[in-house]
Formats: C-alpha cells, sequence, structure tokens
C-alpha cells in the first residue's frame, strides 16, 4: 500500500526494545525509550539524509515500524494488534558523538534524545505491507548495507518485548490515531558509521528496502 510521508500522522519511536541493543548500551530496560519524531526529520526513500559538520559517529537503524489503522488510547495488548494495519520500515539514524549527545553522559537516553531528531534523520519507507498473523513477525531477517557492505544483520527474534505489547505501551503514553507510526526499534551494534558513506540501504525481511543517498552539509 502507498504510504507517502505527507500521509503520516504522529511519529513515535521506541528504543531499548531488541535484547542485542539494551547489551549494546549496558542498560536494563523496564519498558521502551519513547519519543516523538518531528516532521521535519522525516523523510523517504531516495531522498537524501543530510549530516551537519557538527555532528559525528553517525548510525543507521533498520526498524520495523507499525502503521496504525484505527484511534486507540490506553490500549492492551489484544486491543493494540488490532489496531494495527501494517508495518513499514524506517531508519533510525543517530548522532552518537559527543553534540549533541546524551546532556549526562553517565545517564544516556533519559536526559534527551536530540540527537536522533534532527532534520532527514528519519527516513521512511512511502508504502508499507499489511498486516498477518502476529507469528509472522518472530524472526524476520534485519539487515543494514553501508555502501554496498552489510553492517548489521540481526532479527526481530532478537526483540526483548512483543509488538503488541509494545504498541500497547505507546497507546499508554499518547493517543495513537490512524496513519500514525510507532517505531519498534533496532538491533543495534552497527559496524559502520555513516560519516563518510555515500548511501544506507535498511531492508526488513518480508516488510521491504529502504535506501537513501547521504550528504554532508
Amino acid at each position: 500500500m502507498n504510504f507517502p510521508k505527507d500521509q503520516i500522522g504522529k511519529f513515535v519511536a521506541l528504543g531499548g526494545t531488541f535484547q542485542t541493543h539494551q547489551q549494546e548500551t549496558e542498560r536494563t530496560y523496564r519498558w521502551p525509550d519513547l519519543w516523538v519524531v518531528p516532521d521535519e526529520a522525516v523523510i523517504n526513500e531516495n531522498e537524501t539524509i543530510r549530516i551537519p559538520d557538527r555532528v559525528e559517529k553517525i548510525k543507521p537503524g533498520a526498524e520495523i515500524t507499525a502503521v496504525i489503522g484505527e484511534g486507540i488510547y490506553e490500549a492492551d495488548e489484544e486491543e493494540a494488534w488490532n489496531a494495527i494495519k501494517g508495518f513499514t520500515i524506517s531508519n533510525d539514524v543517530t548522532a552518537s558523538g559527543d553534540w549533541p549527545g546524551w546532556s549526562d553522559p553517565d545517564h544516556g537516553m533519559i536526559t534527551g534524545v536530540g540527537y536522533k531528531l534532527l532534520p532527514t534523520f528519519s527516513p521512511v519507507l512511502s508504502e508499507y505491507v499489511d498486516r498477518d498473523a502476529e507469528t509472522t513477525y518472530d524472526d524476520l531477517d534485519v539487515e543494514i548495507r553501508v555502501d554496498g557492505e552489510t553492517t548489521v544483520s540481526g532479527s526481530t527474534e532478537q526483540m526483548a518485548f512483543s509488538i503488541p505489547e509494545m504498541v500497547s505501551f505507546a497507546s499508554n503514553i499518547c493517543k495513537l490515531h490512524e496513519n500514525d507510526l510507532v517505531a519498534l526499534g533496532d538491533p543495534g551494534n552497527p559496524t559502520n558509521f555513516l560519516d563518510d558513506a555515500d548511501s544506507v540501504t535498511c531492508e526488513i525481511e518480508g516488510i521491504g528496502k529502504l535506501t537513501n543517498p547521504i550528504e554532508r552539509v
């Protein structure tokens, strides 16, 4: 189904949702981190990720992303699952250097996620696939290629929370409406940064492939 960026409502992103990512950040999560992505951060495939000179150690993050089909608030897991109409793929581009990183270097994420919210840092594929049975998403391959070289190879099997659990959690923080997105996290641990790259491709089995050129500005 076509789903260009001008049809997206609210873009909610969750972090710390994969066991591998929790190990990377050396944190224990009782529930995911949550933030809302600004409109200027959202681009579609083939649009350019523009990296400011002032940031460094730019990480990609391939994320299976739920497309909401009906409004929910304070939903339980069954209600949350039934509210999903499909899935797309997004790239959680993250500037992991000193600026604009954690305001408290000893307490990452909980002191803000500004390093994820820069313009063009949240590419989203402009189409989605209809929701299938929940078990379909238990073990999908997740891969990122930077300039053609594989830098992340993981699986949704590594998720620390179920998809219904995560969407339910998001709905208990903010109201979700039709065409809102909930990005469900990524495996983490990329072996290459985007700082000097020309392109990045995020691919999730059965969901799609998202490719964006990269430019330093």
